[in-house]
């Protein structure tokens, strides 16, 4: 009997609770395909099957969505970057999850107004929706402090900024510039990534007291949303009809479509899984608000990030069986599961830090893998953009890989993509990253390298390291390298272009006999 009451406690445990619970997702913004996951984890059923039943509440002039959700009006949220300050100031938020990669966020004006600059906005009036705090520290750093404008409520219309009424408004880089290009008004777009800003954007949170009450819905529906968030993005025109079915939006059609394309380079789904939020990354914003003068320095950024409590959840369900059991002996059991899953949970913390560590690198190699090259790469571009240095992108493939791996065997392929990581390291800096993409790809990150004939100095040094002989179980092998170069700033401003420049750099390489360094050339054939 004890041990079918356990079997059945166990299985309402990985399976959805019975009935729709109701629960609020606060918006930060009318709605717009910025939110699309939402819209498609409702309209597709994926919160039903979850056992939720999810009520989308847009935003608008007034509405402020930590505020919405920290004084019990809504469950869960859509924030910016700027939810460590509300930590910082008591509010009890949680970071669920992060959507953008790269938050949207810019200030736009007119050529007029910032003819002398981004100073001349001093004394104007700019339209500032809430939780902008990136847009404010971005003019801290051209000069301009609070005192030394005026900031007006947002409207959530462009109006203003066409009419002359403002100076500059707050917007979104994927949304407002499209409406000013169909009016055919002139404007510029001011973005904190000039200044080395780089925040998260839109992060689904909750608070402390809906994980602590309800941990399996908070799961729940982290998932559900997730998921929606990875249909969204995989059929945009789908999910925009959905939305034009569903919800009452103020735009066109093209107005939408328009915006998920753009999102693409923020979300970057092609090198991070929707949701993933690196605690690195969370310090370097907290670093960047200490630097301004809006945080503490050295202030703790785990607090924020979500991390579920199993112990938590299986002492309630037990429990509750206990009590619908009415059997003594099996609340004695409890106890003893309860102090046994504690001791578990103690012993588990270095478990938890290897499984970091194991979603961040290459099981193989034990190099970064995309998730977190990508992570760094950004980085390292907003310290390049801050400290105006440059920086060097080198794609790596092995010539010849595929020969000795059908020769030897594919564990001798093994070892010989463990040695190439190995030789890799050895030839760069400690403060430059080697990842492995994926089979015998390879990239490298060089800091601070401010010329061509450097980066080229690093990819020959590599390439003489890598066509050393190998000896793998007592079997010689040979293989090369094609290296691909691209630099910043001069190849490219972003992630994806440095990446893809790289590419075909490296491709050029192969084109032209293997065993070479190519460095990226506008003209250079695909």
């Amino acid at each position: 009997m004890l041990r079918l009451l356990l079997l059945l406690c166990l299985s309402c445990l990985l399976r959805p609770a019975l009935g729709q619970e109701a629960v609020r997702l606060q918006l930060k913004w009318q709605h717009a395909f910025q939110f699309a996951g939402y819209y498609a984890a409702a309209q597709l059923g994926y919160y039903r099957e979850a056992g939720l039943a999810v009520e989308i509440v847009p935003g608008g002039s007034g509405i402020d969505s930590v505020r919405e959700v920290v004084e019990g009006r809504a469950e869960y949220g859509v924030g910016n970057s700027s939810l460590l300050l509300s930590r910082q100031a008591g509010l009890p938020v949680v970071a669920l999850a992060v959507i953008f990669q790269h938050s949207p966020a810019v200030l736009l004006t007119t050529p007029a107004a910032v003819a002398g600059g981004v100073g001349s906005l001093s004394g104007k009036r700019i339209m500032v929706e809430p939780h902008t705090e990136e847009l404010l520290a971005y003019l801290r750093q051209e000069g301009l402090h609070p005192g030394s404008f005026t900031q007006v409520p947002h409207s959530l219309k462009v109006d203003e900024l066409m009419s002359g009424k403002v100076a500059a408004i707050t917007a979104y880089s994927t949304n407002e510039p499209w409406l000013l290009e169909q009016a055919g008004f002139s404007y510029v777009a001011l973005s904190p990534l000039s200044r080395g800003i780089d925040f998260y954007g839109d992060n689904l949170f909750t608070t402390e007291d809906e994980i602590a009450r309800h941990p399996g819905r908070v799961r729940a529906f982290r998932a559900a949303s997730l998921r929606g968030w990875q249909y969204a993005m995989a059929h945009p025109d789908e999910v925009v009809t959905l939305m034009q079915r569903h919800y009452r939006l103020p735009h066109p059609r093209a107005f939408y479509l328009h915006e998920a394309q753009t999102m693409r380079e923020l979300l970057r789904t092609d090198l991070i899984e929707i949701g993933y939020m690196n605690p690195v990354r969370w310090l370097h914003i907290a670093d960047t608000y200490a630097d301004l003068g809006l945080l503490p320095r050295g202030v703790a950024v785990q607090p924020l990030l979500y991390r579920p409590d199993p112990v938590h959840d299986y002492s309630g369900a037990l429990g509750a069986l206990a009590v619908a059991a009415g059997v003594a002996v099996l609340s004695l059991y409890v106890l003893r599961i309860n102090r046994r899953l504690r001791r578990a949970l103690a012993a588990s913390q270095a478990a938890e830090d290897a499984l970091r560590h194991l979603a961040q690198h290459d099981n193989l190699t034990g190099l970064p893998n995309r998730a977190l090259f990508a992570d760094r790469l950004e980085q390292a571009l907003a310290a390049a953009v801050r400290e105006q240095r440059g920086l060097a992108l080198l794609f790596l493939d092995l010539d010849g890989f595929k020969p000795v791996n059908d020769a030897l065997g594919h564990a001798a392929g093994d070892l010989l993509l463990q040695e190439v990581a190995r030789r890799l390291l050895d030839t760069v800096r400690g403060s430059d990253t080697v990842a492995r993409l994926g089979g015998d790809e390879f990239v490298l990150l060089l800091r601070s390298v401010d010329t061509a004939d450097s980066a080229l100095a690093v990819a020959a040094k590599i390439g003489d390291s890598l066509r050393q002989p190998y000896l793998l179980d007592g079997q010689p092998a040979a293989v090369s390298a094609s290296i691909g170069i691209a630099l910043h700033p001069a190849h490219g401003a972003t992630a994806a272009d440095l990446m893809r420049h790289a590419d075909i750099a490296m491709y050029v390489a192969k084109q032209h006999g293997r065993d070479r360094v190519e460095l990226y050339r506008p003209a250079a054939p695909v």
